[in-house]
């Protein structure tokens, strides 16, 4: 008996063994695989959803995927799979994007939506959107007009969105490195009517591409002159220069307050003004802000100047 269990000994373990090697082995090259495909994988998940442009009969769903992708929404009150709406930029044929807008339009007012976002044919979760209430009001400012750059060259395409504190943000498609944002509808944040915009308020532009990003910082005037054009890439900060006595100012210094031309910033550039107080001086330069007339504002100009150099 004791032999009999001998001859089967050894040929066991290595049986064990083998089994043992192949299981081993067969994991690797599973995780491996899985591992693999994992990587390979393209990522169509909606990223940095926003709702922009809300009013009582539109507004506009944006958002991200790490891939590109073909992109597009359905929605509806009852369920979300009513009606469909494309990507502004698909009037065409549709177009694999990393960037994604669409308007959703023909709405009711102060109505809650349902909606799903279907990229790269893979739906999502269901999501909810309201309107807002009709209003009578508009804001009495001209639309942001602007420009970015990608390098020396327009962008070709992007998202730029505007963000005020305590208002619906506002978005706008990027076209040749060109975009027109409208400001006339903008409401408050709770949609609880028109939000009141007023000069100098701060505003701050996102631009998002598959280029890359940028950022602008800048005071909301009542004047419809675009914004200077800016990179993919700064983050640029307007405010500063803004808060110059007059921000018309490009010159340097010497330039604008020299009065006499000698070089210097003094006591007798201000008595210059004070010789030229009126509508018709015989000094042009004496209109330092160059509003047609040199009055106090001039003088206050010179002050400040003379203070900031020590000369006073």
């Amino acid at each position: 008996m004791k032999d009999f269990f001998n001859k089967f000994k050894i040929p066991t373990l290595l049986g064990l063994g083998i089994i043992f090697v192949g299981i081993a082995t067969g994991v690797y090259i599973v995780l491996r695989e899985q591992a693999f495909l994992s990587k390979a994988a393209p990522d169509f998940t909606p990223q940095n959803i926003a709702f922009t442009n809300i009013s009582d009969d539109w507004l506009v769903i944006s958002f991200q995927t790490n891939t590109e992708a073909l992109s597009f929404i359905t929605f509806g009150q009852n369920n979300p799979t009513e009606q469909t709406a494309l990507d502004d930029r698909d009037t065409n044929t549709p177009k694999p994007r990393s960037t994604h807008y669409i308007s959703i339009k023909n709405l009711l007012p102060k109505t809650t939506y349902q909606f799903k976002i279907i990229s790269g044919k893979i739906p999502s979760a269901t999501f909810n959107f309201t309107t807002a209430s009709p209003i009578q009001d508009k804001a009495g400012f001209n639309p942001i007009i602007g420009s970015v750059l990608d390098g020396d060259t327009p962008l070709g395409d992007g998202i730029a969105y505007l963000s005020i504190p305590s208002a619906v943000t506002q978005s706008a498609k990027i076209s040749s490195g060109n975009f027109l944002i409208p400001l006339s509808q903008i409401r408050k944040e709770d949609l609880s009517g028109i939000y009141p915009l007023t000069e100098g308020l701060v505003a701050k532009l996102t631009i998002v591409s598959s280029k890359g990003e940028a950022t602008l910082l800048f005071k909301l005037k009542l004047s419809s002159k675009p914004l200077p054009p800016f990179k993919i890439g700064q983050n640029i900060d307007l405010t500063a220069e803004e808060e110059t006595p007059s921000s018309s100012f490009i010159k340097n210094d010497l330039t604008i307050y020299d009065l006499n031309g000698d070089g210097k910033i003094n006591a007798a550039d201000n008595s210059i003004i004070l010789q030229n107080l009126g509508k018709n001086p015989k000094n042009q330069k004496a209109d330092l802000n160059e509003d047609g007339e040199v009055n106090q504002k001039d003088l206050n100009l010179m002050s400040q100047k003379l203070k900031s150099l020590g000369s006073q």
